[in-house]
């Protein structure tokens, strides 16, 4: 009795694991991944962005539309970097830190996203199967934001002393913009 209980059991084990849903997101070959960069990408010295798009058998094709994708992201990255920024300037004009009267940071923000888009260059493409769908990903990084930074202040005719500004700049490059980054892109999306 105790062993017809035993192989019963071992079989409804084995029948329920053989029932496991599988994963919406597959390799393409029992040696292939999708990258970690696809889902999170990231760059320790700037800004960082990924796109994947259906692949069509055309490699230039896809490869174009998801860098252009990618940097697409990208610009909205750094609007939204610039909104921070006039929300930390109007909180420290709230706590009556002296900032001079300056355009927003937000109105100078597209121009220049669109022209610091040049220095961003394509680190990764990568095959990847997600929703079972064969996909060219790419994975785009901007080193040096400083510059972008600096011509934000230029633009919006922003005077800060050298401690606000090294605040500020702090505030631009850490990941506090996340969570807006986030909103932004559901916002944008729907």
């Amino acid at each position: 009795m105790k062993k017809l209980l035993v192989i019963t059991s071992s079989m409804l084990l084995l029948a329920a694991c053989g029932s496991t849903p599988k994963s919406q997101s597959t390799p393409l070959a029992d040696n292939d991944a999708i990258p970690s960069w696809v889902f999170l990408p990231t760059s320790d010295t700037g800004l960082a962005s990924s796109s994947c798009v259906a692949w069509g058998n055309n490699m230039s094709a896809a490869r174009a539309q998801a860098i252009a994708n990618a940097k697409a992201d990208m610009a909205l990255q750094i609007e939204t970097r610039a909104k921070v920024m006039d929300k930390t300037l109007e909180s420290q004009k709230q706590s009556g830190t002296e900032v001079s009267n300056h355009s927003s940071f937000t109105q100078v923000s597209k121009q220049i996203a669109e022209q610091s888009l040049v220095g961003a260059i394509p680190k990764e493409i990568a095959f990847a199967r997600i929703d079972n769908q064969k996909q060219l990903c790419a994975l785009v990084t901007m080193d040096n934001t400083q510059p972008i930074f600096d011509k934000l202040i230029k633009e919006a005719g922003v005077k800060l002393d050298p401690k606000a500004e090294a605040v500020l700049y702090k505030e631009f490059r850490t990941t506090k913009v996340t969570a807006e980054l986030d909103a932004e892109l559901k916002a944008n999306k729907l």
